[in-house]
């Protein structure tokens, strides 16, 4: 993953750039204020003098990232077709090694993340982010899944969906969609951050299509706006 903070543009942004990579050097358990200070190019008590804790200034980390992706969805950053993005959200928590994108999370990212997520069970700040993170990212699948069900859509021409398949086949929220390959990929990142056998991948990344591709003709789309 490329540095986000390769320019910074204040005081806070450096010392989160170190924050960043000292987190994807040493992991959660290892990193430390000093360590974060390491990899400070300023005085290190710059760092103590901001923030009062490893967790405050990751939770800060955290929530500027957040931001970013944020901003970049506003912007429509993404040069990718709707399912293309799908994709690459789902090839993104199931196998980082594979991302040749430089703004796609990469292995040490991934496992940082996964680590941090697991400080949400103890911890009010990192359960409120996530908490956040989850909306986020759970509107944006959404999204995606809205506008590559419209792609695979027949319609009408009076703006209703005409739905593929089976006749008695129920049309697919396509919440219910973006929160199925939400989860899926959440527990795809763990596994993946907790196990060193890889041959799950493949298998699971053919199913997410399937059901993807199985899906995606009956999702409820308004092609009336």
């Amino acid at each position: 993953m490329q540095d986000p903070f390769a320019e910074p543009v204040d005081t806070r942004q450096a010392i989160l750039g170190a924050a960043f990579r000292a987190l994807c050097d040493h992991g959660y358990a290892d990193l430390t204020i000093s360590r974060i200070g390491e990899a400070f190019d300023k005085s290190p008590s710059l760092v103590y003098h901001h923030y009062d804790g490893k967790d405050e200034l990751l939770v800060d980390l955290l929530g500027f990232l957040l931001d970013g992706f944020e901003a970049s969805v506003g912007a429509d950053e993404f040069d990718l077709s709707p399912r293309g993005r799908i994709d690459a959200y789902v090839s993104a928590t199931l196998d980082p090694d594979s991302a040749a994108d430089a703004c796609t999370p990469d292995a040490e990212f991934i496992r940082a993340i996964v680590e941090l997520r697991a400080q949400a069970a103890s911890d009010e700040a990192y359960r409120e982010h996530f908490d956040h993170s989850d909306r986020v990212f759970g509107a944006f699948l959404e999204t995606a899944v809205r506008e590559a069900a419209a792609d695979v859509a027949g319609n009408d021409g009076r703006g209703e969906q005409t739905l593929r398949g089976p006749e008695d086949l129920d049309p697919v929220d396509p919440e219910e969609v973006a929160a199925t390959l939400q989860t899926l990929a959440t527990g795809g990142m763990l596994r993946w951050a907790t196990t060193t056998d890889r041959a799950w991948v493949g298998p699971t990344r053919a199913g997410i299509d399937r059901y993807v591709d199985a899906t995606l003709p009956r999702v409820a789309v308004d092609n009336s706006e």
